[in-house]
Parts: structure tokens; sequence; C-alpha cells
């Protein structure tokens, strides 16, 4: 009887054993895919970031360039946006 009863809480230890195994294995899982997944988050603001700042220096650069146009040549950037209000008034009358 008294290896029955032994033989019993073996096994219960054997199983609880099992169990912590198994606990920590997917604790390990679950802690490596928060870490992909943060790092996949991060690298994604990276580019974002990294996009953002080139198109903002991008339009920076633009704008100068506009500027420096219609500074040299000022009676044609008038023109040039009466020409695009004429066109666009004439694209946005509704004709009887």
């Amino acid at each position: 009887m008294a290896s029955t009863h032994t033989t019993k809480r073996k096994t219960a230890d054997d199983h609880a054993m099992a169990e912590a195994r198994v606990s920590d294995t997917l604790h390990d899982a679950v802690t490596h895919a928060q870490e992909s997944v943060q790092d996949a988050a991060n690298s994604v603001r990276d580019t974002f970031v990294a996009a953002a700042d080139r198109t903002i220096d991008r339009i920076q650069t633009l704008q100068g360039d506009f500027d420096s146009a219609v500074r040299r040549n000022p009676t044609l950037a008038v023109l040039g946006a009466l020409g695009v209000g004429v066109v666009l008034g004439l694209a946005l009358t509704k004709r009887s």
C-alpha cells in the first residue's frame, strides 16, 4: 500500500513539474512575441519618422525655390496666379 501512495505522489510531482515546464515555455513564448511586436512597432515608427523628416525637408526646399522664383519675377507670378484663377473660375462655373 505504501508503494501505491509513493507512486501516486511521484505521479503528482511529475505532473506538477510538467505543468511548470509548460507554464515556463508559454511564458517565454509570450514574452518573445511581445518583444517581437515591440521591435516591429519601433521599426515602423522609425521608418515613418524618417519619411516625415524627408518630406518636411523637401517641402521646405520647394517653398524656398518658389519664394525665390516669385521674387525674381513678380509680374510673371501675378499673371500666373491670375491665369490659374481664370481657369478654375471657368471650370467651376456652371453653364446654363
